[in-house]
């Protein structure tokens, strides 16, 4: 009996330990968390037990073990190995929550898989919050392991001590009743006896998404996660793939390729500088006034939807015109962002010359192979400048990488080789360290008001000269940021983004209004430069006067497609509309989704 008792406390410190975090994650995301009921702080933990349930089974399958085997042989080295195996998973939950207490303000989602993927650069980990954050985070780690396991210590005092029969065949008999009781764990693991299990799905229950993000135990986000495919298509099969076929082909039509409505270009060979701009989202547009003026006198691009929510998905959704994945990124697999079509091949088939600048790691999330795949066997990143100029935790500030490309693109020979130029800023990245400047006192707006003098010294300095004449600057967003605060990372605003065209190449003002994607920049380009786009499969000319007005855009384990008409957003762990409820344009979405993740296998 004593041992039961034991087994059924230490499942239950679990469940309380889980429980306790609910509202703490809560707390500490209250502008994240949107208005709140009192009921909220109730209803969240109430319907996380579910996934703290199956967690703590996990968990106590294996003190469950220990407890069988102490029926067979009373040793209080057992112990000492519960408490040991008990204090590691105890801070390894620790760790996992602060971790998601930290990033969930600007990713907007638990902590998954692709974690690892980012630590596998250290230095880049570390750059993306100041050293008293990291403080503070190792701080309450061991705070809250100490307080924890003190509990543990105090509800499971003296278990290895309990008292075990003489004889061998009862001895034996409670073993076995242990190893049952322990196996019908499986039950709440599982959470169910059908061939369905638990999932993160099962925990919402609400139609505001922050309180379902809240209920979902982080260490089973991770679990699951990691127990996913990468590129898991039946996931996101929801129909034959000849219907999802036929559906995308209503939104892009083969005959959308026809000539461009209008003509934005004075020549269909301009030296084309593409600024691939880190978190600038419409919503601070603000704090753009350099980037104001050039888009009122160049093409403003107004209805503009970044494609995804971190940059490994945004270039490749600038440069290759391919949709981002819920929880997968084409660039950090090589074998199969080397088939992509690219800018870069496209251009440099018409004989362009290619530079890729960047004053971060190149080899962060695998950009090195798809940089290279795509013919920009020039590149600049941030070795090559010296230590005395890699001032920022990410490397170099956008103001010595702007200055230094400016440099470089002048004193070139006025030759007639026309050459392309990408420059992937990253100053306006967490944690919005600058130098000297201040304008504003919200660190985001400000990183951005720095990048956009940057913007604006750059274009001075071009304009100077009769390179301008022939030049076309494209500025575009890598992806959006949760501003003004209480964005949610579904939301459609979280993903608006501006694209500015500038420079001596542009024929007239103009401004766009047509709904689009980053997907379609490409296509466009092209387009107005007389070059096949047909391998952009997802994109299209926005100035087609047979295109279709959308744009698609994917979050965490969600994705969204936005019409003149209709806005839905999926969320695919539920798998439910958390906004809008339009039938066409809920098909259309599942089949536009389907057919990227179906690309995908093909390539």
């Amino acid at each position: 009996m004593q041992s039961i008792c034991s087994f059924v406390k230490y499942y239950l410190f679990w469940i309380a330990f889980f429980l306790v975090q609910k509202p703490l994650f809560m707390l500490l995301n209250l502008p994240q968390m949107g208005p709140l009921e009192w009921q909220d702080w109730f209803l969240v933990p109430w319907h996380a037990f579910p996934l703290d349930m199956s967690v703590a089974s996990y968990v106590t399958a294996l003190f469950g073990l220990l407890l069988a085997v102490y029926q067979l042989w009373p040793s209080r080295l057992l112990g000492r190995i519960a408490d040991g195996c008990t204090g590691l998973l105890l801070a390894v939950a620790l760790l996992v929550f602060i971790g998601d207490c930290g990033v969930f303000p600007s990713w907007g989602y638990h902590l998954d898989k692709t974690v690892f993927i980012y630590l596998s650069s250290p230095r880049e980990v570390l750059a993306c919050a100041e050293w008293y954050m990291w403080v503070i985070g190792l701080l309450a780690l061991v705070g809250g392991w100490c307080c924890a396991y003190v509990l543990y210590r105090l509800a499971m005092r003296g278990w290895e001590t309990m008292p075990v029969p003489a004889s061998r065949p009862l001895r034996a008999a409670r073993a076995c009743g242990m190893l049952v009781l322990t196996a019908l764990l499986i039950l709440p693991m599982r959470g169910s006896v059908t061939t369905s299990t638990m999932n993160t799905g099962r925990v919402y229950f609400s139609d505001r998404q922050p309180l379902n993000i809240a209920a979902i135990n982080p260490v089973f986000n991770i679990m699951e996660s990691l127990g996913e495919s990468t590129f898991d298509t039946r996931r996101y099969t929801f129909m034959p793939s000849a219907e999802a076929q036929r559906l995308v082909a209503e939104l892009l039509p083969d005959n959308a390729f026809a000539a461009p409505s209008r003509r934005l270009l004075k020549t269909t060979r301009p030296n084309i500088i593409l600024f691939i701009l880190e978190s600038f989202s419409l919503n601070a547009m603000d704090a753009m006034p350099r980037l104001q003026g050039l888009a009122q006198e160049g093409v403003f691009f107004s209805r503009v939807a970044a494609s995804s929510y971190r940059t490994d998905r945004g270039v490749v959704a600038v440069m290759s015109g391919y949709p981002g994945q819920p929880t997968s990124s084409l660039m950090v697999q090589p074998g199969k962002s080397q088939h992509l079509p690219q800018l870069g091949k496209s251009l440099s088939a018409e004989g362009y010359r290619l530079k890729f600048w960047y004053g971060g790691d190149e080899d962060f999330t695998n950009m090195r192979s798809y940089l290279i795949s795509g013919g920009f066997i020039d590149r600049v990143n941030d070795r090559s400048f010296p230590l005395s100029q890699r001032l920022s935790k990410w490397g170099v500030h956008d103001h010595v990488l702007f200055r230094t490309a400016a440099e470089e693109i002048l004193s070139r020979p006025a030759d007639t080789v026309p050459t392309l130029d990408v420059i992937l800023s990253l100053s306006s990245h967490e944690p919005f360290e600058v130098p000297s400047i201040r304008r504003y006192e919200d660190i985001y707006l400000n990183s951005v008001a720095y990048t956009d003098s940057c913007i604006g010294a750059f274009a001075d300095s071009l304009r100077q000269t009769p390179a301008w004449r022939n030049t076309l600057l494209v500025f575009v967003a890598d992806h959006g940021y949760p501003y003004p605060q209480g964005v949610q990372n579904h939301e459609p605003r979280r993903y608006a983004i501006p694209i500015v065209w500038a420079g001596g190449a542009v024929s007239e003002p103009c401004r766009i209004d047509t709904l689009c994607s980053q997907i379609d920049l490409v296509p466009t380009l092209l387009s107005q430069m007389e070059i096949d786009h047909s391998d952009y499969l997802f994109g299209k000319d926005i100035l087609s006067p047979l295109s279709v007005p959308f744009a698609f855009y994917s979050f965490n384990d969600g994705y969204a497609l936005l019409t003149d008409r209709d806005t839905v957003v999926i969320d695919a762990k539920a798998d439910r509309c958390v906004i809008g409820h339009d039938g066409e344009t809920e098909r259309h979405a599942r089949a536009f989704m389907q057919r990227v993740m179906e690309r995908i296998e093909e390539l």
